[in-house]
């Protein structure tokens, strides 16, 4: 399979790349080849690489970069998506094209309290959230006109590289500086904060298997990829602890509190399950131990 590429260097980029070795020894890797907001570089590539299929992760994707750049978050994510789509379906119809979405799309709709599943409403709170919505409705549209794509809504995803922005570095980032005694206090948001935490190859065989459906589901489908389970930010901070053997007195500072604005995410997996034939894999002890370690490994150089 010839696999285009986008958004290969990021954080979730390079843990796909490595699992896509691991499942598809035998395809072909295309990337880096374009700028997304280049249109004539995008129909080129397309037209000279004939690209079987399409990950498209590459994006404005921080919550507080998009907030400071808004106009680019926007370029990036809406009309970039929107050149990849339109030449796939003017030249490469028949191709996969997998879209990397956000669950962040659903914002206020997390309010309700309860696991979401496809059919919650869009209703973003920031920029980086409207930019992601924009583009997974306008994908949407192409695929009722014969684009082949899948859209995927990741919730918060974690793994070895990811930078402090996310809640478990965050916390893992400090309990690690604790344990090797730079700090003596840990910083914590709103303890009672909830996440939907996805182990990060988790998430990148649900986009492979989206790739290896021996039929192309529905045009324009939609799936919630996560756990089915949320975890506070204080319990989150316990296992930490406790996975470290440290203790440390707490402060809270409404300052990091998650940027998005959303205090409690919560998803229903299960269509993903369904069609796919996808559930998470790695245990969450081994999610906390290869961030934290992954923390020892950068304090200690």
């Amino acid at each position: 399979m010839r696999i285009l590429l986008t958004g290969g260097h990021g954080f979730v980029g390079t843990h796909l790349k490595t699992r896509l070795k691991e499942r598809l020894p035998d395809h072909v890797l295309i990337e880096g080849q374009m700028d997304i907001l280049d249109r004539e570089a995008v129909e080129r590539v397309v037209q000279d690489t004939r690209p079987e299929a399409c990950i498209h992760l590459a994006a404005v994707s921080s919550v507080l970069e998009a907030s400071q750049d808004t106009r680019r978050a926007w370029q990036v994510n809406l009309d970039g998506t929107m050149n990849l789509a339109e030449t796939f379906q003017r030249h490469a119809r028949h191709i996969r094209f997998v879209f990397v979405s956000s669950a962040e799309i659903y914002g206020a709709s997390f309010s309700e309290d309860k696991p979401l599943d496809e059919t919650a409403t869009v209703a973003p709170l920031n920029s980086y959230a409207a930019s992601k919505a924009a583009a997974d409705m306008a994908v949407g549209m192409l695929a009722k006109e014969g684009l082949h794509a899948v859209r995927m809504r990741p919730f918060t995803q974690a793994g070895s590289g990811q930078d402090a922005n996310a809640i478990l570095p965050f916390l893992a980032a400090q309990v690690a500086r604790v344990e090797a005694h730079q700090q003596d206090e840990i910083t914590l948001g709103h303890p009672d904060a909830g996440y939907d935490i996805l182990n990060v190859r988790d998430a990148c065989d649900a986009y492979i298997d989206a790739l290896k459906l021996p039929q192309a589901p529905a045009d324009g489908t939609v799936l919630n990829i996560c756990s089915g389970q949320t975890r506070t930010a204080g319990s989150i901070l316990n296992d930490l602890m406790a996975l470290a053997g440290v203790k440390a007195e707490i402060r809270l500072d409404p300052a990091h509190l998650a940027p998005s604005g959303l205090q409690n995410m919560q998803g229903d997996p299960r269509e993903a399950q369904h069609l796919l034939g996808w559930a998470p894999q790695i245990s969450w002890n081994n999610t906390l131990e290869e961030v934290l370690n992954d923390w020892r490994w950068r304090i200690r150089s």
